[in-house]
């Protein structure tokens, strides 16, 4: 088994009864303290070894795919695969649900002159309950008391038969209540469309690595959005990776816009709690697209069709602390073993992904124009090494003469 501690190797225990299935969490002791690690498997019989204590029914596990990317990186990357494991999974401290007070509303109210009856004398009551009907019809109890509503209040309300009040668990989610934008209508240009026709036929043909070269305003996001329609009408699932938290709002709101409650935001800027019930989400199906910074590579779906790296250049896709792993590396490997398309993009690719591309061992893509026909600003090229009297006039040819040789030293 792996444990989550700097050795690169595994542990052998003993089990009583079957050996669980590879990615179950097991609860062992270790030294003097107790761990949760993660079965690898049945291992040889030796003498000595110290008996598992319990099969951890509660905590994540994992799936063969995700398995064999933790065994990847810990090979490639030079890493125990414990230490890789505990980081693609949450951390335990958020693995119990949240339970609140919830507010719902139990009838309606048919006319307007009931409503006036009902609460002619109780202003308050009648601006709670039309907030109720507001927000769909059920509220969190601290939801009401941070709009003004006392409990008081929402007493008044339960005790004329239009409120009932229960615990119930809620999900915790970073962007509840927030305003969900209505979704652009927008038709991709014939560029988009041929870029898309190219990815999308891989979608069937055993997926493939691409590089989308794409000019500042290209329409690279579109692209994207309905490489993602297509992969969920196929009955698979999502990742777009960002390269920096700052950019995760945005960028959720316009998948938001797009795919609605389907998105599930996982970085480290998230509570464990928030982390845990976005990832509970995706591994059940019951979110698809998981959006976030490098570490949204290790969402747990369990069929991916693509997974999308935006700005692909951006250094922040490295990980500084062990396991010191490129999520942009990851990505692609990850989109290899399931079959699915992996798009990296950007408009000044990487050195390595360029020279990938123009080898064949990525299919490049190009969008070389702003969406709308809006033009690039010009560039000129200044070799600081020569005497700015040696510079060409703005609009002249630039030849190797235009700059002579620096002096020998």
């Amino acid at each position: 088994m792996a444990l989550p501690v700097p050795v690169r190797r595994p542990f052998t225990y003993r089990i009583a009864g079957a050996v669980p299935p590879p990615g179950t969490p097991l609860v062992v002791p270790f030294r003097n303290r107790t761990l949760t690690g993660w079965a690898l498997g049945p291992g040889q019989k030796v003498p000595g070894v110290r008996d598992v204590m319990k099969v951890s029914r509660a905590g994540p596990a994992l799936g063969p795919e995700l398995l064999a990317l933790a065994r990847w990186i810990a090979d490639y990357y030079v890493a125990p695969v414990g230490i890789v494991l505990r980081t693609m999974l949450p951390t335990a401290r958020g693995s119990g649900p949240r339970k609140l007070l919830v507010a719902r509303v139990s009838r309606d109210i048919g006319t307007l002159s009931e409503l006036d009856d009902l609460f002619g004398r109780a202003p308050r009551q009648r601006q709670a309950f039309e907030r109720l009907l507001a927000a769909g019809g059920t509220q969190t109890l601290t939801a009401l008391e941070e709009n003004g509503f006392s409990r008081a209040v929402v007493r008044g309300l339960e005790a004329k038969g239009l409120v009932t009040v229960a615990e119930e668990v809620v999900l915790r989610d970073p962007f509840r209540g927030r305003q969900m934008p209505d979704a652009p209508s927008l038709t991709p240009t014939p560029a988009q469309n041929g870029v898309l026709k190219r990815l999308t036929a891989a979608l069937g043909a055993g997926g493939g690595t691409f590089l989308l070269h794409g000019v500042t305003g290209s329409g690279k996001t579109l692209v994207y959005i309905e490489l993602i329609r297509r992969v969920l009408a196929d009955g698979l699932g999502a990742i777009v990776l960002v390269p920096e938290i700052a950019l995760t709002p945005q960028t959720v709101a316009r998948f938001r816009a797009a795919f609605g409650d389907l998105v599930a935001v996982l970085h480290s800027g998230l509570s464990d709690g928030e982390r845990f019930d976005a990832w509970t989400e995706l591994r059940a199906g019951r979110k698809r697209i998981a959006v976030g910074a490098r570490s949204a590579v290790f969402a747990p779906l369990s069929r991916v069709g693509a997974i999308v790296v935006d700005e692909e250049h951006d250094g922040s896709y490295k990980q500084s602390r062990a396991p010191r792993y490129s999520g942009r590396d990851v990505a692609v490997v990850r989109a290899a073993h399931a079959d699915a398309v992996c798009v990296l993009g950007s408009a000044t690719p990487s050195l390595e992904s360029w020279a990938n591309a123009k080898s064949g061992k990525y299919a490049l893509l190009e969008l070389p124009d702003r969406v709308g026909g809006g033009t690039l600003p010009r560039v000129h090229v200044t070799d600081l090494r020569s005497p700015a009297g040696a510079r060409p006039a703005p609009g002249a040819p630039r030849t190797a003469d235009a700059f002579p040789a620096p002096a020998a030293r």
